[in-house]
């Protein structure tokens, strides 16, 4: 192929040099590979030539090397003036990666130097790899792990040829919706990539913002470093002042910029003013405080204006508490959502939400549990409290963690893509996602309860933000297996932890009493993911629970609850905020003697006859106790004499009446233990 006319000389000469997912392979639509699209971006003033060949590998010693094919020979023919490379996904092929990956450098090495051999003066940007996702058949044979290996390469590689680099995986990694067989973007998929090409070759025009975590009546958190964040057109200059100084940076390539605001001790209000040349922007009445994320399912959403003594927190002044609430799109209510709705949520456009002070109107709307406790830390600490409401009703635990994290979990990354077939994923969650998707023909339709979702619709967008705990309620979703939840728990928080880049405290709230029968070994499996996670911290609600309704409405003092273990722990208060638990036991005369911690004396609520412990004999029996006593932090249980007592279980009724409580009037949590 011959490009000899000067028309074509006079534009400036873009070659896409790629495998299938350049060439357009499976692309339903006529004319929409991400080249053809660049050239519509581009113009006139550009000439696009695609020169993708599919199933093409970077290493030249792969089993179809792009250094071997006619396309590469047309795109150092066509002397390019720009050169876009997308190669390394069939390298994470076993036939090419195993045997020839610690040549990988070299090669893109030598491709770059014999494209700037064809022009010398060539531009030749290099592309990170487009994700493959957990349904690809080769996904867990090693695919996953060199995929990785060429990812944290191709920087590097970009660095030492000093060519440019594109990000075009940071907008792909969340859209398993557009990949059909998990490895081809479809022509939405090839738009965003074409965007960021063409962003990447002509730069990017757009209004000075800050992100939407930010502005007017935000906290920040107190004797921290904070950044803000913005966008802008690429490279220019930002300017922000605060506090009768100014800092300066420049936003990047992507538009992107941050500034990171020196510490303060609590206190404000603050202003925030940011100028380019020719732009303005401010942030008004800000404060420093601490800082809490709320996050979980219906429980952390049930609203302060529907809970017993609601009206009573609505009505009072609450002068340093501030409120950000992530409304949802759509509530996953049992009803077919139509394809606008199906749309934005494969979009990730389903939280949605401001800084507000706290009127009444806003506080009725706000989750009761979060509301309460914020209330209680700002009103005993007399310290500013934001409080990030982030809640999706009746989501799962896989939905909260980021999909890295699931993909490097060989179990895990097994069933998070057809998560709607799976019995890991509980049955309500899978029937309610049927319900509303009943209109959606896409292979992988997005949906709050599906795994990942909610880190990349919501969470994502809050890991620059400096917290000094989260406030968890959740596993209804996922009482069905109580193995894989404690599995999910603990993925949970360490890969928050690692998102963050922060120590977080976990604030959890152990699932209340009802009429279930897996909750109460569920109730005790959060009492020992308690003990075995560092730095978190149980509330039990199970005494206040409700025969038959998920959502009881005694939600505020589980929120006082919450505050008065963030108060003996994060603010050291002299108090006993913990829940009674079994320590140890020790048998004399045909008694055993239960012996908690977290108190210094045990009672009854309402001093009430004790109840809620049973036993179980060798045979698998339940037994009711008969003589029961308190003395100090001890129960003594008279054990039958005829019978062999191998285990004592306390609230192990799925609707407990169990009253045991410490001094400080916090209720033991469910648990049981062994006797040998």
């Amino acid at each position: 192929m011959l490009y000899s006319s000067i028309a074509l000389y006079a534009q400036k000469r873009v070659a896409c040099i790629g495998d299938s997912i350049t060439k357009g392979l499976g692309l339903k639509k006529e004319n929409k590979t991400y080249p053809q699209q660049l050239q519509e971006l581009l113009g006139s003033n550009f000439n696009v030539q695609n020169f993708g060949f599919s199933g093409a590998t970077l290493l030249s010693k792969g089993h179809k090397p792009y250094v071997e094919t006619q396309e590469y020979k047309q795109a150092l023919a066509f002397h390019p003036d720009i050169a876009i490379i997308a190669l390394g996904v069939n390298d994470t092929d076993p036939r090419n990666w195993p045997n020839y990956g610690d040549e990988f450098e070299q090669d893109y090495s030598t491709l770059i130097s014999n494209l700037r051999k064809s022009n010398p003066d060539v531009s030749i940007y290099i592309c990170t790899l487009t994700p493959i996702f957990s349904g690809h058949t080769r996904f867990l044979s090693g695919t996953r792990d060199w995929h990785q290996a060429i990812t944290a390469l191709i920087p590097k590689i970009a660095k030492n040829n000093q060519v440019k680099l594109i990000n075009i995986n940071e907008q792909l990694k969340s859209r398993i919706d557009l990949f059909e067989d998990n490895i081809h973007p479809n022509v939405e998929g090839a738009t965003i990539i074409a965007k960021q090409v063409n962003q990447a070759i002509q730069g990017i025009v757009q209004p000075l913002s800050v992100k939407a975590n930010f502005g007017d009546h935000m906290v920040l958190q107190r004797n921290r470093e904070n950044p803000i964040l913005g966008k802008a057109s690429c490279n220019t200059k930002i300017a922000l002042k605060f506090d009768h100084k100014t800092y300066h940076t420049q936003s990047d390539e992507n538009g992107d910029w941050s500034i990171l605001l020196p510490q303060r001790s609590a206190g404000g209000p603050y202003d925030i003013q940011i100028q380019t040349e020719h732009e303005e922007l401010k942030i008004k009445d800000i404060l420093f405080g601490d800082v809490y994320l709320a996050s979980g399912q219906s429980n952390m959403a049930f609203e302060l204006k529907n809970v017993r003594g609601g009206d009573s927190l609505i009505q009072m002044n609450a002068p340093k508490v501030r409120l950000f609430k992530n409304n949802n799109f759509v509530q996953t209510n049992p009803t077919s959502w139509d394809l606008n709705t199906l749309e934005k949520i494969n979009k990730l456009d389903f939280f949605s939400g401001n800084w507000t002070l706290p009127t009444q109107e806003n506080k009725a709307n706000f989750s009761a549990i979060a509301y309460a406790f914020a209330l209680q830390v700002s009103s005993r600490t007399n310290i500013p409290i934001g409080i990030v409401e982030l809640d999706v009703p009746g989501s799962n635990t896989e939905s909260w963690i980021d999909r890295t994290t699931l993909e490097q979990n060989n179990l895990l990354a097994s069933y998070i893509h057809s998560w709607r077939k799976s019995d890991f994923i509980q049955d309500f969650c899978r029937n309610r996602s049927d319900q509303n998707l009943a209109l959606s023909s896409a292979k992988y339709q997005r949906h709050p309860y599906e795994p990942a979702y909610n880190f990349e619709a919501g969470i994502s967008h809050w890991l620059h933000t400096q917290f000094t705990a989260v406030l968890w309620y959740q596993g209804e979703s996922n009482a069905h297996n109580i193995e894989l939840h404690e599995l999910l728990f603990k993925t949970l928080v360490s890969s928050w932890r690692q998102n963050f880049k922060q120590d977080l405290p976990f604030y959890y709230v152990q699932l209340s009493s009802i009429e279930r029968p897996s909750w109460p070994r569920f109730r005790d499996s959060q009492r020992k993911l308690n003990t075995e996670l560092e730095n978190t911290y149980m509330a039990v609600s199970s005494d206040v629970g409700d025969l038959s309704d998920v959502h009881p409405k005694n939600k505020i003092i589980i929120g006082n609850r919450l505050a008065n273990l963030a108060l003996a722990h994060e603010y050291k208060f002299k108090i006993n905020a913990d829940y009674p638990t079994f320590d140890h036991y020790t048998i004399k005369n045909n008694m055993i003697k239960v012996y908690f911690k977290n108190c210094k004396s045990l009672k009854t609520n309402n001093n009430q006859p004790l109840q809620g412990f049973t036993m179980i004999d060798e045979k698998g029996y339940t037994l009711q106790p008969g003589k029961i006593s308190i003395q100090k932090n001890c129960v003594s249980i008279d054990l039958p004499s005829d019978k062999i007592i191998t285990e004592i279980r306390y609230a192990y009724s799925p609707y407990s009446t169990a009253n045991l409580q410490n001094e400080a009037e916090v209720p033991a949590s469910t648990c049981s233990f062994k006797i040998y």
